[in-house]
C-alpha cells in the first residue's frame, strides 16, 4: 500500500485547484515558476509498501460428485465420479515496490498556494481571487 503522506500533502492543493477561479489559477501559475526556483524537483528512489488480495488454500477440500448412467440402458448401473479441489480463502499479501518521489513537492505546493493567496489578496481583497 502506498504511503498516504505524499498524497495528503498535495490533496489540499488539488482540491483548491479543482474549484479555483481562472484568476486564482493564473496567480498560481505565475507563482509556480518562482516556487520551482526555490524548491526544485529533487527525485529520490524509495520503496512503497503495497498490498494485494490473493487466494490461498484454507486447509479444506471441496468435492463434487456426478453420476452417469451406464452406456447399456438395461443394466441400470451408474458410475460416480468425484472431483476434489482445495478450499480457498482471500488473504492480503504485502510486498515492496520501488518508486520515485519528489522530495520538495509538498513544500513547493505550499509555497504556490501561499503565493497565489497573497497575490489574490492584493488584487481582489480575498485569498481566492473571487471578484
Amino acid at each position: 500500500m502506498k504511503s498516504p503522506l505524499p498524497l495528503l500533502a498535495v490533496l489540499p492543493a488539488v482540491l483548491l485547484a479543482a474549484c479555483a477561479t481562472p484568476e486564482y489559477k493564473m496567480a498560481a501559475s505565475q507563482c509556480r515558476n518562482e516556487a520551482l526556483k526555490s524548491y526544485p524537483v529533487v527525485l529520490e528512489q524509495i520503496m512503497y509498501r503495497r498490498s494485494r488480495e490473493v487466494m490461498v488454500p484454507d486447509g479444506s477440500t471441496i468435492c463434487e460428485s456426478t453420476e452417469t448412467q451406464s452406456s447399456t440402458k438395461n443394466t441400470g448401473m451408474t458410475k460416480t465420479t468425484s472431483v476434489c479441489r482445495p478450499g480457498m480463502r482471500k488473504a492480503i499479501e504485502y510486498y515492496d515496490e520501488p518508486g520515485v518521489r519528489d522530495v520538495n513537492e509538498s513544500a513547493r505546493e505550499k509555497y504556490v498556494a501561499d503565493c497565489a493567496a497573497s497575490a489574490c489578496m492584493q488584487r481582489f481583497g480575498n485569498g481566492d481571487c473571487k471578484q
